[in-house]
C-alpha cells in the first residue's frame, strides 16, 4: 500500500511514462468488467482500516433507503471510536460524474478526528447509488431548475432522517457543492458549518433566470458564446498542471495573478482546440452527456477514459494504484446515466448557473462558511471571493475563504495534506 495514502500526504509529482491504454488492454478490460462494487472496493481497500478496523477506526458501506420507490444512497460510513465531547458527523459530497471513492486520499486524515463520524455519500443518480430516470425539465423556467436541484437535496435529507442524524458539518466539491449550497438553504436547521470546495454555479450572467444583477446582455452572451465549457477544463488540465506552485502569497492577493495566468493559459487552449469547444458546447445545448460518448465507444471507452485518468491521476506512484483509480473511474462513467443530466439543466453552455449562487447566498445563508479554491483552479476564484464579501456584508462574518497551493480543482486530490488540515482548523475537532 502507497504510503501517501496513509498519510495523506500531497502528492509527488511522479508522472507515469504510459499515458493511455493499449488497444490490447482495453479490449480486455472492457471484456473482463466486474462490478463497480469490486472497484469500489479495490480503491477503499488502500485505507488502513478499510475491510479490516485498525483499533480506532471502523469504516463499512451502507445503501440507505431514501423513498418508497426503493431508491437508495450509496455511503461510505468511517467512526472513529476514540470519545469526543459531542456529536461529530462530517458529511462529504462529491461533484459532477464522480462518486465517493475519489475522496480516498482524504478519509485516514479526516477519520484521525477522535469521536468523528464521516458520511462520504454518492449522490442520487451517481456511483452505486440508485439511477432513477432523471425528469425532463424546462430549463427557461425557474421552479424547474429547483426541481433539478431537488432531485438531489430532497434525497439528501431523506437519507440524513433515515441516518437519525440531527446536525452535520456539510463538504461538497464542485456540483456537489452547489447542490450542497441549495441543501443548506432548504434545510437549513441540519448543516452546522458548510464547506465548500471549488464550487461551481457562483457566477452571474445572462444565462440566468434570476432578474436582478444582470450584467450587460452584449457583454455576457459574449461571454457564454466563447467561453469553453468547464467540462473541457476538466478533460484537460493534468496533476502535473494541478500541482504546480507558482508563488507563496496571501489569497487575497494571489486571486488576481492566478486569474490572469489561467485565464491566459485557457484563451490559448481555445485557440488551439476551437472543435473541440464546438462540439462540447453543441452536446451541451442539445442536453447530451459527455458519458455517453464513453459509453458508446464500447471496447474502446477504457482506452478513452485513461487519457483522463492517466492524467488526472498521474502523481499516483503505485502503477497499480493508477489502474484501480480508472478502473473505479471508468466504470463509474458508464453505469446508467442518471444524476448526470442534471447538469444541462442546472448550468447553461460555459457552466453559468441558471441560478447563480451569488444571488441566493447573500442575506440568506447564516452558518459558517469555507471556500476553498485551488491556486490553478480552473473555476473562478474571483467569484468565490466575491460571493464571500457579499455574505460578510450581509451579516456576521462567518464566510472565510483560502487558496490551496499546489493544487488546481480537484483541491482534496491534489494536495490532501492542506485540505485535510484547512477543514480540521474550520470545523475546531
Amino acid at each position: 500500500m502507497s504510503q501517501a495514502v496513509r498519510a495523506g500526504s500531497r502528492l509527488k509529482p511522479l508522472y507515469p511514462m504510459v499515458t493511455e491504454l493499449s488497444y490490447k488492454e482495453s479490449f480486455k478490460q472492457w471484456f473482463e468488467r466486474k462490478s463497480l462494487a469490486d472497484y469500489e472496493a479495490r480503491v477503499l481497500s488502500y485505507l488502513p482500516f478499510f475491510p479490516d478496523s485498525d483499533g480506532v477506526r471502523e469504516a463499512k458501506t451502507l445503501d440507505v433507503p431514501v423513498d418508497a420507490k426503493g431508491n437508495k444512497i450509496h455511503e461510505l460510513y468511517i467512526e472513529n471510536k476514540q470519545k469526543a465531547p459531542e456529536e461529530r458527523h462530517l458529511v462529504i459530497v462529491h461533484g459532477f460524474g464522480a462518486a465517493l471513492g475519489f475522496f480516498y486520499r482524504n478519509f485516514n486524515g479526516l477519520s484521525l478526528i477522535p469521536g468523528v463520524k464521516i458520511h462520504a455519500l454518492d449522490l442520487l443518480g451517481y456511483g452505486l447509488s440508485s439511477r432513477p430516470k432523471f425528469p425532463s425539465l424546462d430549463v427557461t423556467k425557474e421552479e424547474d431548475i429547483h426541481k433539478a436541484e431537488d432531485f438531489f437535496v430532497d434525497s439528501m435529507e431523506a437519507w440524513r432522517k433515515e441516518r437519525n442524524i440531527d446536525r452535520f458539518v456539510l463538504v461538497g466539491h464542485s456540483l456537489g457543492g452547489y447542490l450542497s449550497s441549495c441543501y443548506s438553504l432548504k434545510y437549513k436547521d441540519a448543516v452546522e458549518k458548510l464547506i465548500l470546495v471549488s464550487p461551481v454555479g457562483i457566477e452571474r450572467s445572462e444565462m440566468s433566470l434570476t432578474e436582478i444583477n444582470r450584467p450587460p446582455a452584449v457583454q455576457a452572451q459574449d461571454i457564454a458564446r466563447k467561453s469553453s465549457p468547464n467540462i473541457e477544463e476538466e478533460l484537460l488540465q493534468s496533476q502535473e498542471q494541478s500541482q504546480q506552485h507558482h508563488q507563496n502569497v496571501s489569497d487575497s492577493a494571489s486571486i488576481a495573478s492566478t486569474e490572469s495566468r489561467n485565464n491566459d493559459e485557457r484563451m490559448q487552449q481555445a485557440r488551439t482546440r476551437p472543435q473541440l469547444r464546438k462540439f462540447l458546447v453543441k452536446m451541451w445545448e442539445n442536453h447530451c452527456s459527455v458519458f455517453s460518448i464513453v459509453r458508446a465507444a464500447a471496447p474502446f471507452g477504457p482506452k478513452l477514459v485513461s487519457l483522463w485518468t492517466f492524467s488526472r491521476f498521474g502523481a499516483i506512484e503505485d502503477p497499480q494504484e493508477l489502474m484501480d483509480i480508472h478502473r473505479y473511474s471508468y466504470n463509474t462513467f458508464v453505469a446508467k446515466g442518471s444524476g448526470e443530466y442534471s447538469l444541462t439543466v442546472l448550468l447553461a453552455p460555459g457552466a453559468w448557473a441558471r441560478l447563480p449562487l451569488l444571488d441566493r447566498l447573500p442575506g440568506n445563508i447564516t452558518i459558517p462558511t469555507l471556500w476553498l479554491y485551488g491556486e490553478n483552479d480552473w473555476m473562478s476564484k474571483k467569484a468565490g471571493r466575491q460571493c464571500v464579501s457579499e455574505i460578510n456584508s450581509q451579516g456576521e462574518k462567518s464566510a472565510k475563504f483560502r487558496i490551496i497551493d499546489g493544487a488546481g480543482h480537484h483541491v482534496y486530490l491534489d494536495n490532501p495534506t492542506d485540505f485535510n488540515q484547512s477543514v480540521r482548523k474550520f470545523v475546531g475537532w
